[in-house]
């Protein structure tokens, strides 16, 4: 593990590319960095993972300690590759993580609240939050400072390529992280199906570029992509990942010999026996 600091004027950057400049799309995976290049970081980097982060008294509210921000580079080298394993796909580049304080994010990330990925980068910027609920993540962490939702972002976009539809895109993303504002996806399905069963998605209105409340549209778009995996194999499903609206239903009948209201239908039985976790 490699330590260090350093102050000056820092590309956020691959290859020596000044300007990060990303259209902002639909999806959390891609956004316009404002960025003051002076800033200031402290590095820790292991494994595949290089995370900067704030040093202390950097601002008026607490940065990550060592002890957390080593924590964090754990989790998140552990995170890569759980995701790889479930994923079944190859990939190598190291990802860089940017950990903003919370009174400097939204003015900087947009958010102070959560982050984005650029993937294109191998990179992701996230606010660094303490006051989130108590929890246990699907991988046997304990209340991680971090998930593993941008990190998903950047490997399932480099190594399956780029998500044709923000089903696939944040759907992977959120299976593969297991929670939606630190609580279980299969918890917030089942409080949706038994108490407003209107914020239950069909697969269509999933595809569609209909446009729903983040705390309706994730917790069901990872439910229903851990849904197909677990149906019909993750190799089938990745192969789908790249795919447009129009010609998702038809691939995917091609694919799987199954018929998309087949499907729909089985996924509804699918949504009526999820328990909380």
């Amino acid at each position: 593990m490699r330590n260090c600091t350093y102050k000056g004027r820092q590309l956020l950057c691959i290859n020596g590319i000044i300007f990060l400049i990303i259209l902002l799309l639909s999806s959390c995976a891609n956004f316009i960095v404002n960025i003051d290049l002076q800033d200031e970081w402290m590095v820790l980097e292991s494994g595949k993972i290089v995370l900067h982060y704030r040093p202390q008294d950097f601002s008026s509210v607490p940065s990550p300690t060592l002890e957390q921000a080593q924590t964090i580079l754990h989790n998140q080298d552990f995170y890569y590759q759980a995701v790889l394993d479930s994923i079944q796909r190859s990939f190598n580049d190291k990802v860089l993580i940017y950990l903003f304080n919370r009174d400097e994010a939204r003015d900087l990330i947009g958010t102070n609240t959560g982050g984005h990925s650029i993937p294109k980068f191998n990179t992701y910027y996230y606010t660094f939050l303490t006051d989130m609920p108590d929890y246990t993540d699907q991988y046997g962490i304990e209340n991680p400072l971090l998930g593993a939702h941008e990190l998903v972002h950047v490997i399932t976009h480099r190594s399956i390529g780029y998500p044709g539809t923000k089903l696939m895109s944040e759907g992977y993303a959120v299976w593969l992280d297991g929670t939606y504002a630190r609580y279980s996806i299969s918890d917030i399905i089942c409080t949706y199906r038994d108490n407003a069963p209107n914020k239950i998605l069909t697969p269509d209105q999933l595809l569609s570029e209909d446009t729903y409340d983040d705390s309706v549209f994730y917790p069901n778009s990872g439910v229903f992509v851990r849904f197909l995996v677990q149906t019909y194999g993750i190799e089938k499903i990745n192969s789908l990942f790249t795919l447009p609206e129009e010609k998702f239903r038809k691939e995917f009948a091609r694919l799987t010999s199954s018929s998309w209201v087949t499907m729909c239908a089985e996924y509804e039985e699918y949504i009526k026996n999820i328990e909380k976790e």
